[in-house]
């Protein structure tokens, strides 16, 4: 519903001219009509004398609550629509009243142009003022009607943003305008502003009891319930209002805190701010999740002038589900402004800590917010031993006063712990925080080009926190140990106690995130481990830190685990509530009993020992964790004694040094040992060769052995490594007693070049090359210690000599292509045999389908693979390799070059089918080929100069597709024999049978 009020610059008369030609000077205001004629009277009623004073205008409006109960209730549609209507109207309104006051007449266009002008602007403020209270009254009536409507639509946001904060910044606005001089109109504006804030105040208050006492709403527990994910949809949207209306509560305090500061009355402001404090604290116990509330809880520390308090409160803003907008910038703004003092004052304990905190936040803004340079990082960490020295100092201090004194510890110490603690505390979960922030921030691709200074600055918060609590607890060790010779049993109990109650709640929350958030150290300390070079300082520092952490703790006497009455690490401790909902602990937080649902079995759960237990086992928990771990190598548990053993540096050097040496002696004699065996090998079979009794080896040496001579290229090596190694030890008709084939593997000179070029590189391809280049080191070495004449397969590399003369020498062998046609439809034909003699012998069968595949294999790309399932079936039968993984993972690159090739197969064949008319003659063979061709056929003139009528015992390996192509065009041109080619597959699946010879024979007499 939309309304307007008739100003009194409306209802005043035209007869006056002047008054019109003056107005005419002034921008016309535009007339509005009442869109709702009936409602008129009324509204005129209400509104025909408005109050020229705020103050009594907002007297009224605080009656309005009570009102709104007793008026109508509509439904959410029209009280919708009537609320955005009025809101559209405010928005015009305001815009009016800027151009109202852009268009102030100057004092040269007269004081009635002047006076119009005024009365104009006031009347929109007028006008302005009722549209708020009618909107009000709206939002009011939708809270009262559906309050998850009311939340979903985020009524409470623009309640506090078109009502009351605009109104209240309306009146400031005016004080800040006012000279000091107007006393009158000064105290007029103030109590307006103090009336429209208590209204505020009042109106907020009594819609959060609305809210509770319908919905039957705990604060405390609402907040719990949020983080153990208990909390429903309903639940969660009521803490959100609720929060809100806490948040606007509390900062109506705080404008009532800054203008009682202004007012000069010290009571007032400090009993406004402790409201403010308040109303945030409540707003984070009705909701976890949102940092504004601890945003806010920074400002009014900044009153306090606690700057530790303030990054505490702004750093915690940030680590939570919905981080504060604006946390980060105002933590930087703040920085900005503090300046440090490089003193103390004085030597007094205060001064100390003052000047530990001081320092501390120096490092901090260093840490947090330098983003070029990390090499000051290293200079601050001696900060951490300011605090354990002041502690140390605290002690030995208190063992002169306090001797004196013998019933109770005197409330300066217990004062002074407490502060300690605080501080402690303060500083641990800053840390946290930061290193917490410094990991998402790594995870922000955005952030690359500054990681390296954000992994510094996270190794440097983790190493400084790690040194904080070694100096406290090693200080605190040092100087109670002469307190218990100086002090009375009972007093010294109580100190230690309150030491320990000083320095667990900061330990326990260190452990907490440590093995809740365990990976970036254990990244770090395996680095560091790892590193030899010590390009990594910072890291190794760090591994350091953690050592003299552990080694402190192990040693310290509450560590062992107590046998009975002890609470569980999830029992609620202070520090638990407070932190509650951030980040870094929110994995552990939502395990907490904090309704202490679990019957213990402990006498009293409140007392020191009890809360001293709980703590120190979530510190248990972390070294167990830490020794579990595989990153941590330096700490050990002894299962024998039941205690944990922390390794230094140095002890680990000499165990590692010790064990070398172990190493190295059994190496030697391992060696000793195989030598002493060669020799007694070499004398025996010195004798038994003398000897004539030696039956078997003459047996032996004078079976003749047929050599079958097998030619091996760069791809066998690349795909097939393993087979490679499997033919060099290959025994031929295994169901033979006795071998009477051997093979003969041939690496030629020219394909050692070829690895040595592919060995560069981090791909599959460049892995294999390299491996390769050591089974060839390896498998050479053993050869040539090796004087007498082969007994079983073997291979070699090809010598010097064993290669043609001069190239031309190949043309005696050239065959050349010879209608590569009629090649294939010889091997169609021979199929189409096949099939028809499918009642033949089994040997004979296989021996087809060897050669048939074979051959077709050289009309498609044989590069990479062509038969992969033939290939993974005999590897299943016949591979037994230690490396069938990264065969397997070869045959997979593979087979995806191989379907990347097929797509030009048949762009191949047309361009082949063009050219088919021109023969390609010697000189055509590509150079790079030659090498290996020279090498393959002067085996084959070696194996033409037999004289017997045996198959030639000659074959090429390759899954080169074009070397196999230019080696089949040479052979016998006198019986058009052409050379044996096979691919890698091929070939290992013959070797395999148990009778090759039959299946080799049978192949190359098909090779025609």
């Amino acid at each position: 519903m939309q309304t307007s009020v008739p100003s009194e610059l409306n209802k005043s008369s035209n007869n006056n001219s002047a008054t019109v030609a003056t107005a005419a000077t002034a921008p016309r205001r535009r007339r509005r009509r009442p869109r709702n004629r009936r409602k008129q009277k009324s509204m005129n009623a209400s509104t025909a004398a408005p109050s020229a004073n705020a103050t009594e205008h907002n007297q009224a409006a605080s009656k309005d609550l009570k009102e709104t109960f007793q008026e109508k209730t509509l439904n959410l549609t029209d009280l919708s629509s009537e609320a955005h209507a009025l809101e559209k109207q405010l928005a015009e309104l305001q815009t009016q009243l800027k151009i109202n006051y852009a268009n102030m007449p100057s004092k040269e266009q007269g004081r009635i142009a002047s006076a119009i002008a005024a009365e104009q602007i006031a009347a929109t403020e007028e006008e302005i003022v009722y549209v708020r209270h009618s909107l009000k009254k709206t939002y009011r009536q939708i809270f009262s009607t559906d309050l998850m409507y009311a939340t979903t639509h985020h009524i409470e946001d623009k309640l506090w943003r078109y009502i009351f904060y605009a109104g209240i910044e309306d009146v400031r606005g005016k004080l800040r305008k006012v000279k000091p001089d107007d006393v009158e109109k000064n105290i007029a504006l103030q109590k307006a502003l103090f009336h429209r804030i208590d209204a505020a105040f009042k109106f907020y208050r009594e819609l959060n009891n609305t809210v509770k006492s319908s919905y039957h709403i705990d604060t405390k527990v609402l907040g719990i319930d949020s983080v153990h994910q208990k909390a429903t949809t309903d639940d969660e949207r009521m803490g959100i209002l609720l929060q809100s209306n806490y948040i606007c509560m509390g900062d109506l305090a705080r404008y009532h805190a800054q203008q009682a500061m202004a007012s000069k009355s010290v009571k007032k402001t400090m009993d406004y701010w402790a409201l403010a404090k308040s109303c945030y604290l409540k707003a984070i116990d009705v909701y976890r999740k949102n940092g504004k509330p601890y945003s806010q809880l920074a400002l009014v520390s900044m009153s306090n002038g606690n700057a530790m308090d303030v990054v505490w409160y702004y750093c915690m803003s940030l680590a939570v589900k919905h981080p504060s907008s604006v946390g980060r910038d105002n933590l930087k703004s703040f920085y900005s402004k503090i300046r440090f003092s490089s003193k103390p004052k004085d030597d007094s304990l205060t001064s100390i800590v003052s000047q530990f905190v001081e320092s501390f936040l120096h490092m901090h803004r260093t840490v947090m917010f330098n983003q070029k340079d990390s090499e000051e990082f290293a200079s601050t960490l001696t900060v951490a031993a300011q605090l354990g020295t002041a502690l140390s100092t605290l002690i030995l201090t208190t063992i002169e006063k306090e001797q004196q004194d013998e019933d109770v510890l005197s409330k300066s110490l217990m004062s002074m712990l407490h502060i300690m603690r605080t501080t402690l505390t303060r500083c641990i979960t800053i840390l946290m925080i930061s290193v917490w922030i410094a990991g998402e921030r790594l995870r922000d691709k955005t952030n690359y080009n500054v990681r390296p200074v954000i992994l510094s600055s996270q190794i440097h918060m983790y190493t400084f926190a790690f040194k904080l609590l070694t100096g406290v607890y090693r200080s605190s060790r040092q100087a109670l140990e002469q307190a218990k010779e100086a002090l009375a049993p009972e007093k010294f109990c109580q100190l230690e106690i309150m030491v320990e109650e000083a320095l667990l709640p900061g330990l326990s929350i260190w452990s907490t995130f440590l093995y809740t958030n365990m990976t970036p150290i254990a990244q770090y300390c395996m680095t560091a481990a790892n590193e030899v070079r010590n390009r990594e300082p910072e890291k190794k520092t760090l591994l350091k830190s953690i050592q003299s952490f552990l080694s402190l703790l192990i040693s310290h006497p509450s560590f062992p685990d107590p046998v009975l009455n002890v609470l569980p690490p999830t029992y609620p401790m202070s520090e638990d509530l407070v932190l509650l909902g951030i980040m870094p602990l929110f994995s552990f937080h939502s395990h907490v009993d904090f309704f202490k649902e679990t019957a213990y079995q402990v006498d009293d759960t409140k007392s020191a020992e009890a809360r001293k237990q709980v703590r120190w086992g979530r510190v248990r928990i972390m070294i167990k964790k830490i020794a579990d771990s595989n990153s941590f190598d330096f700490i050990q548990y002894n299962q024998n004694e039941q205690k944990y053993s922390v390794i230094d540096e140095n002890a680990k050097r000499q165990q590692q040094s010790r064990f070398m040496k172990a190493l190295a002696t059994q190496r030697l004699m391992e060696q000793v040992s195989s030598l002493e065996k060669n020799v007694n090998r070499m004398s025996l079979g010195k004798r038994t060769k003398s000897n004539s009794s030696a039956s078997e080896d003459t047996a032996d040496m004078s079976v003749k052995r047929d050599v079958y001579t097998c030619v091996i290229d760069a791809t066998a090596f690349l795909d097939g490594l393993n087979k490679v190694k499997k033919w060099a030890n290959q025994t031929l008709n295994v169901d033979r007693r006795s071998q009477g084939s051997i093979l003969e593997v041939i690496v030629p000179l020219e394909v050692i070049d070829v690895l040595d070029d592919y060995k560069k590189g981090t791909s599959h391809l460049n892995m294999q090359a390299r491996e390769s280049i050591r089974f060839l080191d390896q498998k050479l070495l053993e050869s040539s210690n090796k004087t007498e004449a082969p007994t079983s397969s073997f291979l070699r590399t090809q010598k010097v000599t064993e290669k043609l003369a001069d190239w031309s020498e190949a043309k005696a062998y050239w065959i050349g292509e010879e209608s590569r046609s009629n090649v294939v439809d010889h091997l169609i034909s021979d199929g189409e045999e096949e099939e028809d003699q499918a009642m033949d012998s089994d040997v004979e069968i296989e021996s087809d389908n060897e050669s048939t595949s074979s051959h077709e294999d050289l009309f498609k790309p044989r590069r990479r693979g062509g038969d992969d399932d033939t290939e993974s079936e005999s590897e299943v039968e016949t591979d037994s390799d230690d490396h069938s993984d990264e065969e397997e993972s070869g045959e997979e690159d593979i087979a995806e070059e191989d379907v990347a090739e097929e797509g030009s197969t048949f762009e191949e064949e047309e361009y082949e089918d063009e050219d088919e008319d021109v023969p390609y003659t010697l000189d055509d063979v590509p150079k790079s080929y030659r090498a290996i061709l020279s090498c393959l056929l002067y085996y084959h003139s070696k194996q033409q100069a037999r004289q017997d009528n045996q198959p030639e015992r000659l074959v090429l390996v390759t899954n080169d597709e074009d070397l196999a192509w230019w080696a089949e065009l040479f052979g016998n041109p006198k019986t058009r024999q052409r050379l044996l080619i096979k691919t890698v597959n091929e070939w290992d699946q013959m070797v395999s049978k148990l009778d090759f010879e039959k299946v080799y024979e049978y192949s190359w007499n098909q090779n025609r």
